[in-house]
């Protein structure tokens, strides 16, 4: 990052000196200049953001380099200084372009107040700001990419995993995922995101329910400084962070109409105008966004544009509610015991067939993240091998099991509990739909080829 380049212009050289050292300090890059020439070389030669020049010089007086120094670029600022701290002398300076004046002595914080309350400190501070923004972004995005799985072993997961594969080998496909809360739509869009080229650069993740409609092309697009009231510096948009990677719009069916126009434009064109700017900025960027509305409803209702929909939706991927993907139940259990009991440093416990049947048959209307939730509050019960566990239905009934039917003591799930439990759910699924194998695959979340398949491995017969 550039520092602040000041120059310093005092015939006086234990005063440059003192003033050079302590900005050197202040970590300001500092030259210095005894006469009016040769800091008018040091102006011709080298880009400097701010001068502080004494009134009394030789060759000509402060108040005339001043003159020719912003002749020659209007946009340093100048600091005058005087042993002489006379008021005409100061309405001068003020009036020939100064931006302060200080009598000798001077307290040296105040120079360097002076220096930090100028529009070029102002903006460097802002440019720092937003660098530091986006690379700790980029910092949890690659963090959570480390972190980043797929877990599930349903027909339903294998497919969103390839179309995840599919889509990322693309440069810039926008992605619409839809899918019922909790089913782990972020998850998927991260997946996309660290599967693609873009996995080097930031994944930046918004909310659309939370962007007041008057500050909309504000945080999407960006602002320069006094563009409106409050705008005191410029302002990178969230397009302009997450250039070269991947911006998620996460329940996009939540934005407004009049914000929805706006985002189709750019999605066309590829370019955005901050608010106040008259230049364009050219992005490249993948857009993925989600909802867990229909947005055939959305649309019907005049809630969603049909356009913004057909742009969006150049790639979908549905993830089904956790209900129709019973196969990965025992998967998702099993990761979120080991992980919750290694961050909370207590043994690994397995879960009991019992409590695995409860949870077979228990509709999760909160899906993955309800079912996380439970297995958190599980551990955290947990005390000297006892548990807690309770499934709270959406009618607001409960089953509840103490700590000897939750969690067993056996080392793990046998392969043959989970055959068994298998066998016992395709047959009950079979007799409920009277052994129709279509319907009986949707009531189980996965395919007929698939159940076919289980129903010859485990010699059944319908």
């Amino acid at each position: 990052m550039k520092k602040l380049s000041v120059l310093v212009v005092d015939d006086e050289k234990g005063y440059r000196d003192e003033i050079g050292e302590y900005l050197v300090d202040c970590d300001f890059e500092v030259q210095k200049a005894e006469k009016p020439s040769e800091a008018l070389e040091i102006i011709h030669s080298a880009p400097i953001d701010i001068a502080i020049i004494d009134l009394k010089l030789p060759e000509m007086d402060g108040i005339k380099l001043m003159k020719k120094i912003l002749e020659f670029d209007p946009e340093i600022a100048v600091i005058m200084i005087s042993g002489h701290g006379d008021m005409e002398s100061v309405i001068q300076a003020m009036h020939e372009g100064a931006i302060d004046f200080f009598a000798k002595p001077f307290d040296l914080m105040d120079i360097q107040y002076s220096i930090e309350r100028t529009r070029k400190y102002l903006a460097l501070q802002n440019q720092i700001s937003t660098i530091r923004q986006t690379y700790e972004k980029l910092l949890t995005a690659q963090d959570t990419g480390k972190r980043y799985q797929m877990i599930g072993n349903s027909e339903s997961m294998k497919n969103i995993l390839h179309l995840m594969k599919q889509v990322a080998d693309t440069k810039n496909t926008d992605v619409l995922i839809t899918g019922e809360s909790g089913t782990g739509k972020e998850l998927v869009a991260r997946g996309i995101h660290n599967l693609s080229e873009r996995k080097g650069n930031i994944f930046f993740d918004v909310n659309c329910t939370a962007i007041p409609e008057n500050l909309f092309e504000s945080e999407f697009f960006g602002h320069t400084k006094n563009a409106f009231t409050g705008a005191e510096t410029s302002r990178k948009g969230w397009f302009e962070i997450a250039d070269h990677g991947t911006l998620f719009l996460d329940e996009i069916g939540d934005m407004p109409l009049s914000m929805q126009a706006k985002l189709l434009r750019v999605l066309e064109e590829r370019k955005i105008r901050p608010v106040g700017s008259s230049q364009n900025i050219h992005l490249d960027i993948r857009v993925i966004a989600s909802t867990n509305k229909n947005p055939d409803d959305l649309i019907s209702k005049n809630l969603f544009r049909k356009d913004l929909f057909y742009r969006l939706n150049k790639f979908h991927i549905d993830i089904s509610p956790l209900r129709q993907r019973l196969d990965d139940i025992v998967p998702l259990l099993e990761y979120y015991n080991n992980e919750f009991s290694l961050s909370m440093k207590k043994p690994c416990k397995v879960f009991s067939d019992k409590t695995l049947k409860v949870l077979m048959e228990y509709d999760f209307p909160g899906n993955v993240r309800e079912l996380k939730n439970m297995v958190e509050k599980a551990v955290i019960m947990s005390q000297s091998g006892d548990a807690y566990l309770k499934i709270e239905t959406a009618t607001g009934k409960s089953h509840k099991q103490d700590a000897g039917n939750l969690l067993s003591n056996l080392p793990d799930l046998t392969l043959q509990h989970l055959k068994s439990l298998e066998k016992e759910m395709i047959c009950q699924a079979m007799q409920k739909v009277k052994n129709n194998k279509t319907k009986a695959a949707e009531l189980l979340g996965t395919t007929r080829t698939s159940l076919n398949r289980k129903i010859k491995k485990h010699g059944l017969e319908f």
